[in-house]
């Protein structure tokens, strides 16, 4: 075979995946229907059957004691917690509480994107110079920056990185993050699951923490992420229905636009996502509670102008639940960055 296109040849195969679920047709209870349906094919998609086989029904918080674990600052403090989310794991976090306010807190679920610092750059304590360039440059410091406005915020790390990389224990054999996110992606395939799956699934249960936490207001709780952490909290938000609200910054945008044109890292390829929907379907899932998108007007690995398609297609996702001006677009200037103005004074307004 000579002069095979294969971009063309996959363009063919990407459309005849489309999927009549993906079709929320009508308001109403039709729209209700098609949530429900969906939403359980997209926990089957991610890997959630293979991750209840390991489920746990006590999280078991645990508040590190060691010297550091706790540190004041002029304005909020930082605790250093765990929770166990399955047999034989558990998920290290910030809890950031601010001094600016009184509790109960709201709360913000505040996600990372691929960084090997993890939590530790969202609470803005990494301190070489590639993290303070991301601090400094991208605002990535996005922990940080919640607790200073009064929110009570959740940092963990997220699978692969931080304290949860497979090296961390080994610095010296340390990978960086993309290669972390290949190992673990590859294994988790080969048992029915998804790392992004995994990466939901541990949000879902640190939600569980805050909705029992004395001092942190379940009713007044968010996600918000950047990047890869963005992803996170689409679906997080999407999955899981006491997230009041949902800010994904650099991340959402159709596939044919973004993971499939552009090499991605592996962990954006969840095995038989597109056959279900696309992204604007998967926010559609978070409908009728607030939804935040925000984007860079030269976002290199996320267009803005398939962002902005997308956003158009999530509109008329909100027209069907009734909830049309709850979801939002804001882009900012510049690249993959976290844009403080899109992302805290929606969650200020709502929380």
């Amino acid at each position: 075979m000579t002069g095979f296109d294969y971009d063309d040849w996959f363009d063919g195969v990407l459309r005849a995946s489309d999927s009549p679920v993906a079709s929320p047709g009508n308001p109403g209870r039709a729209f209700a229907a098609w949530q429900a349906s969906f939403r359980d094919e997209l926990r089957d998609v991610l890997g959630f059957p293979a991750m209840r086989d390991r489920a746990v029904e006590d999280i078991d918080p645990r508040r590190r004691e060691r010297p550091g674990a706790t540190v004041r600052h002029r304005r909020y403090e930082r605790q250093t917690w765990s929770v166990r989310t399955e047999r034989g794991f558990r998920v290290p976090f910030y809890l950031l509480l601010p001094d600016s306010v009184d509790p109960p807190y709201p709360v913000v679920v505040a996600l990372h994107g691929h960084t090997e610092h993890g939590k530790d750059l969202a609470a803005g304590v990494a301190d070489d110079e590639a993290a303070r360039r991301h601090v400094a440059d991208d605002r990535r410091d996005i922990a940080r920056q919640a607790v200073r406005r009064g929110f009570a915020v959740v940092a963990p790390d997220m699978r692969a990185f931080g304290e949860l990389s497979p090296d961390a224990a080994d610095e010296s054999n340390a990978t960086d993050a993309v290669s972390a996110c290949t190992c673990w992606q590859k294994r988790a395939q080969l048992v029915g699951r998804s790392l992004v799956g995994e990466r939901v699934w541990d949000v879902c249960r640190l939600v569980d923490f805050a909705a029992d936490h004395p001092v942190l207001d379940p009713d007044r709780l968010a996600v918000c992420g950047h990047s890869g952490g963005g992803t996170v909290a689409l679906l997080a938000g999407a999955l899981d229905e006491r997230l009041g609200a949902v800010v994904a910054c650099a991340s959402v945008c159709p596939f044919e636009d973004s993971i499939v044109p552009i090499d991605h890292c592996l962990c954006n390829y969840v095995p038989g996502l597109r056959r279900l929907g696309e992204v604007w379907d998967v926010a559609g899932l978070v409908a009728p509670r607030p939804l935040r998108v925000v984007a860079g007007d030269a976002d290199p690995i996320f267009p803005v102008a398939g962002t902005r398609r997308a956003f158009d297609r999530i509109q008329g996702r909100y027209c069907a639940a009734d909830a049309e001006g709850k979801c939002s677009l804001f882009v900012g200037d510049g690249g993959h960055r976290f844009f403080e103005a899109g992302a805290w004074p929606f969650l200020r307004d709502r929380l």
